[in-house]
């Protein structure tokens, strides 16, 4: 039987983890039960108090995508309320990680749950070997870990640990559930001490610290040098001790030392016996909880000799990691050591913690935000020369060397050194695999139209971007308006790009055009043309949906409302940025917003486009109020191309394209007032579109936007905004 989504859900423990998984569970559509210890003393609902206290606590972390979401939650105690156990689909354990107190609380749940229901915990520390302890045997089937981090409505990473007696539908059923339900990237790991991304990622950072103790190379310095020539987060190493804190070190980084035998080289760096690490300790200086740590403010570093706050050096070093390790520089000699010594270990380590390599470079990237794994960045480095940097080369690195990489020929190396099939994850579908083969019916230089010829979808359509960020240039838009031409059952917007859907328009064309010296008819007919195309998308005889994450900005997000419906990732950002560009969105960005908000009923719908329409501040997709009956909101990215195929298929079936508008005007004054009088300008101008008596035509609204943009694009100050846009990527508050 297929994994289902599950409907209702138990916490237990409402500290920040167990609290935010609730909190995410309720983004989800799940309602939980969150319950934690009563309050000594308390009665009534007071009993409930640290429960509520963490749904409280979410609220102002904003762990809720929306904050009616923690009506979702319902607050109870371990004493009153175990009773609810036996109503939900999941129970989850997120108490403190002490084995006696968890292996209490698993009594406790096995006595109330509904016989099969799965229970998980969320430690981290612990293996499940030992958490399970004198269970019984059907509590060990339906038990398995899944480790989020920290703070689960951003963190994407789960990690996912079964027994030797989990069941099959439980471990299908948690994947389901996290991966569909939740949005999460599952990893499979081995019932070892950190798991995956805390055993790597945590080394990784001893390492660097130790290193520079041990150098004399100082924390800013470290913190560039291993930074973003390798794809480390602009933290680095030492920001990260403070992002964490460090009063974490003695816990953390001390469980994993007591947990692995001396001959882990774990145990060669051992910072919780670093005296730089005991003297902030001591002193208070914890990181961001303190708001001081290795740093303080974005300023200053302590310094370790002086005992006090110094102003931060700069140092900077080139963008190419093997240039830098080869340089000779101080900056280059650490580097080298620290990830000679980092790959060293992952390559020992990987045949303990994972089946394939690539599952930890995914805990890397997820976990610990770095721009590619370990594995893949020895890749991009060039193995032969990986193999250099280490005296004894590891057994996995010597197979990788015979391999052509940890990645090659579609496939990745398995840590048993022998190259293997990437895992696949249920749904997860690549576009530039479902248009291989595909007949290429329309296109240019900057996007191609599939025609799907096999399979569940033959017939229906995708169009891919080629643009950067999948921007909509002239090409994109020309191309927009044969769409009513193109012989599809129906059409999906996809690309393989995970950080747009699209980014918006081409700045520098209009740049180019803007301006009291630009060519003002030009200017109008580059307009009217992305109205023609958005248009042509629209009237296309077959359903047109969106496959949306990343962003879908100004231009991009005229297009989704443009589509019949769209499957929109949760936490995309969408928006109209057009403002910051010296303009206001025109190509009938205006019209189709107007349309969705008369048909919901929205009161006073030309301010509320007028408002929308003018904020240039993306928000998440979740947050927004006019998307449709058939929009599909998803937590997951991974799977909106999945959803959109699978909706496009659905909304063909006796498909017929919408009507032309005839949308009324309003006689109400429209003003912004907020900002410059370049602002102020933008705002008249997109006045004049929605400004008026009786209704407008389609065809007449359209001409309204273009007279209205080119004049305002003539200004000096609109061709201003539009030039430093397109050359700098930032607004011109002029």
């Amino acid at each position: 039987m297929a994994a289902k989504d599950i409907t209702t859900a138990a916490v237990l423990g409402a500290g920040s983890m167990g609290a935010g998984i609730a909190a995410h569970m309720a983004n989800a559509g799940i309602k939980v039960q969150l319950l934690d210890l009563p309050i000594e003393g308390a009665e009534g609902d007071e009993r409930n108090g640290r429960a509520q206290k963490g749904i409280d606590t979410q609220l102002k972390r904003h762990g809720f995508q929306r904050p009616e979401n923690a009506e979702l939650i319902t607050p109870g105690n371990t004493e009153d309320h175990l009773d609810r156990l036996g109503e939900v689909d999941w129970i989850v354990e997120a108490v403190f990680e002490d084995i006696d107190v968890k292996r209490e609380t698993f009594a406790k749940v096995d006595a109330h749950r509904k016989p099969g229901t799965p229970v998980s915990s969320n430690t981290s520390t612990i293996p499940l070997e030992v958490l399970l302890g004198e269970a019984s045997d059907e509590f060990k089937r339906d038990f398995s870990i899944t480790h989020f981090f920290n703070p689960p409505r951003v963190m994407r990473l789960v990690e996912y640990v079964e027994g030797p007696d989990t069941s099959t539908e439980v471990k299908e059923q948690m994947h389901h559930v996290l991966e569909r339900q939740m949005g999460k990237v599952v990893v499979d790991c081995r019932d070892t001490p950190g798991f995956i991304a805390n055993r790597i990622g945590n080394f990784w950072m001893a390492v660097g610290a130790k290193t520079a103790f041990d150098t004399g190379i100082k924390p800013e310095q470290a913190d560039v040098a291993f930074g973003k020539p390798f794809g480390v987060p602009r933290t680095g190493i030492f920001g990260l001790f403070d992002y964490v804190g460090i009063q974490l070190v003695p816990g953390i980084w001390g469980s994993l030392l007591k947990a692995l035998p001396e001959s882990d080289a774990y145990h060669d760096y051992n910072i919780v016996e670093r005296d730089e690490f005991k003297t902030l300790l001591d002193k208070g200086f914890t990181g961001r909880t303190a708001e001081s740590g290795f740093y303080r403010g974005r300023d200053e570093v302590y310094d370790f000799s002086s005992g006090d706050y110094r102003p931060k050096e700069k140092f900077e070093v080139g963008k190419d990691p093997k240039e830098l390790i080869e340089s000779g520089t101080p900056e280059g000699d650490y580097a080298k050591e620290v990830f000679a010594t980092f790959i060293k270990y992952c390559c020992d380590t990987a045949p303990e913690i994972a089946d394939t390599v690539d599952q930890i470079d995914i805990a890397m990237q997820l976990g610990y935000g770095w721009k590619k794994g370990p594995f893949a960045l020895a890749d991009s480095l060039g193995i032969d020369f990986v193999a250099s940097l280490i005296d004894d080369a590891p057994s996995l690195l010597q197979s990788a060397q015979q391999a052509g990489g940890f990645y090659a020929d579609g496939k990745v190396l398995g840590t048993d050194g022998n190259l293997t099939d990437l895992p696949e994850r249920e749904g997860v579908i690549r576009v530039a695999d479902l248009v291989a083969g595909a007949e290429e019916i329309a296109g240019n230089d900057d996007a191609t139209v599939y025609k799907l010829t096999d399979g569940d979808y033959a017939g229906f359509g995708v169009f891919v971007y080629k643009t950067p960020m999948n921007s909509n240039s002239n090409a994109v838009t020309e191309l927009w308006t044969h769409a009513p031409e193109w012989d599809l059952k129906g059409l999906v917007i996809a690309n393989d790009e995970e950080r747009a859907f699209s980014a918006g328009a081409d700045l520098g064309t209009l740049a180019k055009l803007s301006g009291p010296e630009g060519d003002a008819e030009e200017l109008a007919r580059t307009i009217k043309q992305g109205i023609d195309g958005l248009h042509g998308a629209r009237l296309a005889p077959y359903p047109v949906v969106g496959a949306v994450r990343g962003v879908a900005l100004g231009g991009g997000m005229e297009l989704l409302l443009h589509t019949d419906a769209s499957v929109i990732h949760a936490e995309a950002r969408v928006g109209f940025p057009e403002r910051n560009v010296g303009l206001f969105p025109a190509w009938s960005g205006p019209v189709r917003l107007l349309e969705r908000l008369v048909e919901i009923g929205a009161p006073n719908p030309h301010a509320t486009a007028f408002g929308v329409l003018l904020n240039v501040k993306p928000v998440p997709a979740v947050n927004v109020d006019f998307w449709r009956e058939n929009d599909e909101v998803i937590q997951s990215p991974d799977h909106v191309v999945e959803g959109a195929l699978e909706l496009v298929k659905k909304l063909a079936e006796g498909y017929s394209a919408p009507a032309d508008a005839e949308l009324p005007l309003t006689g109400e004054t429209l003003e912004y007032t907020d900002g410059s009088e370049t602002d102020k300008a933008i705002g008249e101008a997109l006045a004049k579109v929605f400004t008026g008596e009786g209704t407008a035509t389609e065809d007449e609204l359209a001409q309204r936007q273009v007279d209205a943009a080119t004049e305002v694009l003539q200004r000096q100050e609109n061709h201003d905004r539009a030039v430093s846009m397109a050359t700098t990527r930032k607004p011109l508050n002029n």
